[in-house]
């Protein structure tokens, strides 16, 4: 496997599939916004702001790895926080996310 594929739900709830190569040391948060997604990601990636949430639609169905103390310290603070709410900036590329959907929150997106 050479790379990965994540979904991407849109307004009218279509996915639209973002293909990745594996190998690159990058936070999903990097790949959106390398990808035209508006992230405001005001801490760059260090798990502060919450400005680069996702919903995660299928965590039971791939590999990811769940939240450390410092973003779950984040994450509980969201009025969005469902248990599926991840920081972008936190979840790494790896053949772990293969398949992963995600919802970007459109109050999240910088205009």
């Amino acid at each position: 496997m050479s790379s990965i594929k994540i979904h991407i739900q849109q307004d009218d709830f279509s996915f639209q599939p973002m293909e990745i190569p594996l190998g690159i040391q990058l936070s999903l948060m990097d790949v959106l916004k390398g990808n035209g997604y508006p992230l405001e990601a005001i801490c760059g990636g260090m798990a502060l702001c919450a400005t680069c949430r996702v919903e995660v639609l299928n965590k039971d169905e791939v590999m990811i790895e769940g939240a450390d103390d410092p973003e779950m310290c984040v994450l509980e603070t969201l009025p969005c926080y469902t248990g599926n709410c991840r920081l972008s900036c936190q979840i790494h590329i790896s053949e772990k996310i293969d398949g992963l959907k995600i919802r970007i929150p459109a109050e999240i997106l910088v205009n």
